[in-house]
């Protein structure tokens, strides 16, 4: 396994490119709901011609984006897993075009036989197999093998005009034909195989153990930073629902939710995300409370900070690492109780018929835009449960925590291993926030064991994930001490959780990377 985590690391990551869209669609979408939703009844100015037309416009343009995530995913795969190559990118835009087409020709599918069947769909105006996200993925795939292998092809002089990047688009046009043809042989079968599982986790009386353990592996698979694959399916592909939306059949828990959002019909989706906002808008920031009040007297001032600061992150946007690796390093029972909790959550949420949602994360900002404007099904239900987690949350971990003497942020000796991130930017204060994400780069950079021990630096949204030659050169205290609420190693994978500075992080020491590589 250890030899395939590296692989699916960066797949992972891969899939984050184009999900860092999402947010900005949601934001369309959650104020065109408001404008002509529910809220127009009420707030009759809204009703103007004027603000119609806005408001229509803003949902058409946010939904735009989820009715091409296909493609979107396509070129996002061949970026993210190519380090941000164009000519991937190119050829994983053009391979997805003639892919669709070539079946469109060879099967001779017409628009008519799209709106006639859920087995068809459209592609950027192409009738063709509806493959969706899946399909768009693959093409991503081959577009990356297709870059790893002629990218440096080095003809004949003869043929100099195809060497390098040019031969990528050349090898990518014929090899999409081949790969339009297996996709009819395949693709068939396989949709079939995807519905029928679908038909029993995602149909309208599915077992609430389900969606419960659904929920629980969406959160305990957090720490390998796996996480992404594993909801992938449900959100963005038939595994997750098929629903017909304005004449259209639209699958995928989060895009049936966001198309039913955007026409302003009845929400019906949403299993796959409602039990999410329990627990991490209220239930993380019970656990933060238990952990400010189990702390000893005097490190209560100084994790009160931190705390507050993690548990804000995911009360406000859903981004939840900060908290979580915060108990997961000193005291693991807590974070697979909070892992059994989050499943808990989200066959309660399911068997309430709460209808909730998400463009960007499970946070106050997207409850706000993509579900109390619009008037989801029974939105607020996620007050009422979110108190009864936060109760939850608070006494059982205050339990746990004094009960088996947990190691928990300013108790039993971690206060200085989880909380230097302050001496560091007091330290780095006297310079703006350029010079301390360089300076911090740099000290990275040797906490990773200096620049001929890298291999490949990424990132997610909250993980610096970097590939190394020698993983015994590492060193965690220093990473941490740096600002990372964790480290994971495996095998000579290494993911430091640093939040949303990551991104920051990982562009600043492939520059100086590249600057090196250039003197």
């Amino acid at each position: 396994m250890k030899k395939y985590f590296g692989s699916l690391q960066k797949f992972g990551k891969s899939l984050m490119v184009p999900v860092a869209l999402l947010p900005a669609a949601g934001i369309l979408l959650g104020f065109g709901a408001a404008l002509t939703g529910p809220l127009a009844d009420s707030l009759t100015f809204l009703q103007n011609d004027v603000i119609q037309l806005i408001g229509n416009g803003m949902s058409d343009i946010g939904i735009s984006i989820f009715n091409n995530l296909a493609v979107i995913f396509a070129i996002g795969v061949a970026i993210g897993l190519t380090g941000g190559s164009g000519i991937a990118a190119l050829a994983a835009l053009l391979g997805y075009i003639i892919m669709n087409k070539t079946i469109s020709f060879a099967l001779d599918i017409t628009p008519e036989m799209v709106s006639e069947s859920g087995e068809y769909g459209m592609a950027l105006g192409i009738p063709t197999l509806e493959t969706g996200v899946l399909g768009g993925i693959v093409v991503g795939l081959l577009a990356v093998w297709i870059y790893n292998k002629f990218h440096e092809f080095d003809p004949p002089e003869v043929l100099g005009f195809f060497a390098g990047d040019r031969s990528v688009g050349i090898a990518m046009v014929f090899s999409s034909i081949f790969l339009a043809l297996a996709m009819m042989v395949v693709w068939p079968p396989i949709q079939m195989g995807i519905n029928s599982v679908a038909n029993v986790i995602a149909n309208g009386a599915t077992n609430p153990l389900y969606i419960g353990l659904y929920g629980f592996l969406e959160r305990a698979l957090i720490p390998t930073g796996l996480h992404h694959i594993w909801y992938a399916p449900f959100l963005w592909t038939s595994l997750g629902g098929t629903t017909e939306v304005a004449g259209s059949m639209v699958s995928g828990d989060q895009y049936i939710f966001l198309a039913q959002i955007a026409e302003g019909v009845e929400v019906t989706a949403g299993r796959f995300m409602a039990g999410k906002f329990p627990v991490i808008m209220f239930g993380l920031l019970g656990a933060a409370l238990a952990m400010y009040k189990r702390a000893d007297k005097k490190n209560q001032p100084v994790v009160k900070g931190m705390l507050i600061a993690a548990a804000g992150t995911a009360f406000l946007t859903g981004i939840t690492e900060p908290i979580e690796f915060t108990f997961l390093f000193v005291a693991p029972l807590l974070f697979v109780f909070h892992a059994l909790l989050a499943g808990v959550s989200f066959a309660v949420m399911y068997m309430l018929d709460v209808h909730l949602g998400w463009a960007g994360g499970s946070g106050l900002i997207d409850f706000i835009l993509v579900n109390a404007l619009p008037g989801t099904g029974n939105w607020w239900m996620n007050l009422v449960a979110g108190a009864i987690f936060f109760v939850i949350y608070y006494f059982s971990f205050s339990f746990a925590i004094k009960k088996w003497d947990l190691a928990t942020p300013g108790r039993g000796g971690q206060e200085n291993k989880l909380y230097t991130r302050k001496d560091f930017n007091e330290k780095n204060k006297k310079g703006g926030k350029s010079n301390q994400t360089k300076e911090t780069a740099v000290a990275i950079m040797e906490a990773l064991g200096g620049e001929t021990n890298l291999k490949h630096v990424d990132a997610c949204f909250t993980r610096l994930r970097v590939e190394v030659s020698d993983v015994g050169e590492i060193d965690e205290d220093h990473l941490k001490s740096l600002g990372a609420a964790g480290v994971v190693k495996v095998d000579k994978n290494i993911q430091a959780i640093f939040g949303g500075r990551s991104d920051l992080y990982k562009n600043e020491i492939n520059r100086l990377l590249k600057e090196n590589n250039a003197s």
